[in-house]
């Protein structure tokens, strides 16, 4: 048999050396509702489908402006080779300064985006805003 001798001032001034979880479980909700909130952000929320480039010709009465853009980045206006520089102003006199006609961009698929968009950059900036990105149609 053991005894126990201790008086009730001891028992208060005991050292208690279990962790208290408490502040930790509240960091961790908190932690929680954080990345709850910001996940969806993280993510596009747009969703957008991407064509597959399967679809029908276009029957058009007037032959539309073609901008071709090789795979080593030279870009031909029609069938003349051009600078990015002059392509705004050929392309208001081959128009005669009708902004609402069709462009055409064709782009080899092994081409840089960056430079794609470019093009793109430079046809919107001259004021065309029917610029169209040609597909290879495939079956």
């Amino acid at each position: 048999m053991s005894f126990s001798f201790e008086t009730r001032l001891s028992k208060k001034r005991r050292i208690i050396s279990d962790i208290n979880i408490t502040p930790f479980v509240d960091v961790l909700l908190v932690l929680l509702i954080i990345f709850m909130v910001a996940a969806p952000m993280m993510t596009s929320s747009i969703n957008v489908d991407l064509p597959g480039g399967t679809t029908n010709p276009l029957n058009e009465k007037t032959q539309p402006i073609s901008i071709s853009v090789k795979a080593d980045g030279s870009i031909f206006l029609q069938e003349e080779q051009i600078k990015i520089t002059a392509l705004p102003s050929k392309l208001l006199s081959l128009t005669n300064n009708n902004l609402s006609n069709k462009i055409h961009v064709r782009a080899d698929k092994k081409l840089d985006y960056g430079r794609v968009m470019e093009v793109v950059k430079t046809v919107s900036g001259t004021g065309f805003n029917q610029v169209v990105l040609v597909t290879e149609l495939t079956q």
